[in-house]
């Protein structure tokens, strides 16, 4: 019998940071995955940063595996270490870790990844909850009661055995109707070495017949620009002169930064004039965007500075993917 093999998924990531399509994320494959893989006759591949997965058929364009119904999770490693500097990140507690899935639609990811908490076999349950006794409960998504126990004023987590691999509820819940829930995602593959993300996705019969097509889209993060001009003793109107102007909205298709122009004490996060200027010789004034402007890898342009009605820097420096902030000092002479 001649086999061959069709597309069942990709997955394909872009970026407004990027510009669109891109390869800032990794896809891995944990141990029970391939397995899974195996059973439905399935391979992987990623290329440009798009990941394949591809299901074999006989001649007649019948899957050789069981298909239908199969959830696969993959890890989503960044292969930019500032990845989460430039992205938008979802709001979720910091020890959760972001969840990508098929589940409100099988032909799209859902509007936005929402939080499991990572763990292998056996994971000791911290609770979020401060006051005992404590009850706590382990539950299937749907419901199933598995696991159950009561902590007291000595007991600083409990340990749930005997799971296999999958996804459950925690809930809690003490006196005064105080109770908090989160999702537990136990698999050991990935949890071995946790990764920045999870992809989850369940194959329906129509992405077997016909195959699907999913994107991973982020937005970029936004900063406020600030540039501290840090100048040599000056007449006040050459300091006055001194300007930070935006040029380059047209060209770039977007609505046009104001700068406010603040001179010292500056207050809040800003930088201190003291660390600008140790030795207390220069004058400094701090043009700051009246709006954050997102991130890009290349621009925004235009951010002009000038001084005597000359243009002194015609593109002032942008945010890049390794900067964690968006404040630069300029010096002039």
């Amino acid at each position: 019998m001649n086999s061959a093999f069709r597309r069942l998924w990709t997955v394909a990531v872009s970026h407004d940071f990027r510009g669109g399509p891109c390869d800032d994320l990794a896809f891995v494959v944990p141990p029970a995955t391939r397995d899974a893989l195996a059973g439905m006759h399935a391979l992987v591949r990623e290329r440009d940063g798009v990941l394949h997965v591809l299901i074999a058929v006989d001649e007649d364009g019948n899957p050789l595996g069981d298909c239908v119904g199969r959830r696969l999770l993959f890890g989503l490693a960044p292969r930019n270490p500032s990845f989460t500097q430039y992205t938008q990140l979802p709001a979720l507690p910091p020890d959760e870790t972001p969840l990508f899935a098929n589940e409100a639609a099988a032909n799209a990811l859902d509007t936005a990844p929402r939080g499991v908490e990572l763990a292998g076999p056996a994971p000791a349950i911290v609770p979020r909850l401060a006051a005992r006794p404590l009850d706590l409960t382990i539950t299937r998504p749907d419901g199933t009661p598995l696991a159950g126990a009561r902590l007291g004023p000595a007991d600083a987590s409990w340990v749930f055995r005997g799971a296999d691999a999958g996804e459950f509820v925690v809930s809690e819940s003490a006196a005064g109707g105080l109770s908090a829930s989160r999702r537990l995602l136990i698999e050991p593959g990935l949890a071995a070495d946790p990764p920045w993300g999870v992809l989850s996705l369940t194959a329906s019969a129509a992405h077997v017949a016909n195959g699907q097509a999913f994107t991973l889209a982020f937005s970029a993060g936004s900063a406020l620009l600030r540039y501290y001009v840090v100048v040599k003793p000056a007449s006040d109107a050459d300091f006055a002169s001194i300007l930070v102007e935006d040029h380059g909205a047209t060209g770039d298709g977007r609505p046009p930064i104001a700068f406010n122009r603040l001179l010292p004490p500056f207050g809040g996060d800003r930088l201190a004039p003291a660390l600008l200027d140790p030795g207390g010789t220069r004058r400094i004034v701090l043009f700051e965007a009246q709006t954050p402007v997102a991130r890009r890898a290349a621009g925004p342009h235009g951010f002009e500075l000038h001084r005597n009605g000359e243009v002194l820097i015609g593109n002032l420096p942008q945010p890049g993917a390794e900067r964690s902030d968006a404040q630069f000092v300029v010096h002039l002479r």
